[in-house]
């Protein structure tokens, strides 16, 4: 695979390679950071620029991002995907917070010259409707009954969710925990909530990234 990489490296005349494993086991790890070694070897011989993305910290361990900033040029910390699709609850897909302590935890173990800290230009449209009573029956006893709503989402460009907000006439309101403006609108027995990317937002994490 490193050989390859290399090859169509040189061929298509890239300046580096971004590596982005996701769902690495704890079992693949040892091999995963090999594989991260073996070709930072090539990379620096062929004068490629080798980044490796990787989760916010917290479940990753494993993915030795120590390791990472030793062999790698660049360690980038996907600060996004705090809600995901298929989330089981609505919220923010990268609130202040969820960002800040990221970076700060990268940071213990990753020289920050070496930090890139990614940034969504989405944000995600939540649909929440309450569950019914046999759903909740059916469920009972497991971790879904937790959750009293049917939560469903789309993935939404920094355009397209500011129109779908301006389009239902929803108030925006600056959320200070998340810092991002977040609007709420329901239609029918349907609740609509988004928490925005924008200018303002991108503004909060670029000072922290700057701090």
């Amino acid at each position: 695979m490193i050989s390859q990489l290399i090859t169509e490296a040189q061929n298509s005349g890239l300046d580096g390679i971004n590596v982005d494993f996701e769902q690495i086991t704890e079992e693949m790890s040892d091999h995963y950071i090999q594989f991260i070694r073996e070709l930072s070897v090539e990379c620096r011989k062929n004068q490629i620029v080798l980044s490796v993305d990787n989760y916010v910290p917290g479940f990753t361990s494993h993915y030795n991002r120590e390791e990472q900033g030793i062999v790698a040029d660049y360690v980038i910390i996907m600060g996004y995907d705090e809600h995901y699709a298929g989330s089981p609850e609505a919220g923010s897909v990268s609130s202040y917070n969820y960002v800040k302590d990221g970076i700060e935890a990268t940071l213990e173990e990753v020289p920050k010259e070496k930090v890139i800290s990614g940034i969504p230009f989405f944000t995600r449209l939540w649909q929440e409707t309450p569950k019914t009573e046999a759903e909740l029956a059916e469920q009972a006893g497991t971790d879904a009954a937790e959750y009293p709503m049917n939560v469903t989402s789309e993935a939404l460009g920094m355009s397209a969710a500011k129109a779908a907000v301006d389009e239902a006439g929803a108030e925006l309101v600056w959320n200070e925990e998340t810092r991002q403006n977040y609007a709420e609108w329901t239609v029918e027995n349907t609740t609509y909530k988004i928490w925005l990317e924008d200018e303002q937002s991108l503004e909060a994490k670029l000072q922290l990234m700057k701090d």
